[in-house]
């Protein structure tokens, strides 16, 4: 499964030992562009901004999370994974 659709399928984002509930996430699997946001959240009072290009250089991990560089670990969840 590649992450635009976990991206697509979840409901809220861990970032690293925070979860949110992203202002805007997701994006067309099929039409989607390198430069198109794809995510925007706010963290710690930061803005977090990520675009295709960003998500697809994230580094899958063992436990279904990924490593981005310049924003650490990342994990995508559902309601359901909540309970």
């Amino acid at each position: 499964m590649n992450i635009l659709r976990l991206l697509n399928e979840s409901d809220y984002i861990q970032v690293n030992n925070q979860f949110i509930k992203p202002d805007q996430h997701g994006a067309s699997e099929e039409f989607a562009d390198e430069d198109d946001i794809v995510l925007e959240a706010h963290v710690d009072g930061q803005d977090l901004v990520l675009t295709l290009g960003d998500l697809e250089d994230a580094t899958p991990l063992a436990d279904g999370g990924f490593w981005l560089e310049g924003v650490g670990y990342l994990r995508f969840l559902s309601r359901q994974s909540l309970h």
